[in-house]
């Protein structure tokens, strides 16, 4: 598994969170899962060098 930095925008506020997926895809996939994308757009998702055990 590798760490992914997820950063979202509701339009006047942006905040980041870590979420760890084989992949960016995944990554991407899990960001829409857990967060109401119709009010949070998905600005960026990338890797981070920390690797999850």
């Amino acid at each position: 598994m590798q760490t992914f930095r997820i950063l979202l925008s509701d339009g006047t506020r942006k905040f980041h969170t870590v979420i760890q997926a084989p992949d960016s895809g995944s990554a991407h996939i899990k960001a829409t899962y857990f967060f109401d994308t119709s009010k949070w757009r998905i600005l960026s998702v990338s890797r981070t060098d920390a690797v999850a055990a």
